[in-house]
C-alpha cells in the first residue's frame, strides 16, 4: 500500500470540455476555440479542451448548445 501512496498526488481540480458543432458552422467552431484560448484553456485535440475554470467552460458550453451543437464537461480524474 505504501508504494501506491507515492504516486498519488492531490492537485488542483481540472475539467475537460468536449464539443461538437454542426459541420456547416465552422465559424462557430473557430469562435468557440478563440473563447477557450482566451479563457486559458489548453487544447488537447481540436474539440477537446482542458481548463481549471469550470464556470468559463460552462459559459462556453452553453453557447455551443444554444447554437445547435453539443458540449460535455468532464471532471478530469486519472486512475492509472
Amino acid at each position: 500500500m505504501s508504494q501506491l501512496r507515492h504516486y498519488y498526488q492531490v492537485s488542483e481540480m481540472e475539467f475537460v470540455m468536449i464539443f461538437d458543432v454542426p459541420l456547416e458552422d465552422r465559424a462557430l467552431a473557430r469562435k468557440v476555440q478563440r473563447y477557450l484560448g482566451k479563457a486559458g484553456a489548453r487544447m488537447l485535440q481540436q474539440s477537446v479542451w482542458k481548463s481549471d475554470s469550470l464556470q468559463e467552460l460552462i459559459d462556453i458550453a452553453s453557447l455551443v448548445k444554444k447554437s445547435g451543437g453539443d458540449a460535455r464537461i468532464l471532471e478530469e480524474r486519472f486512475v492509472f
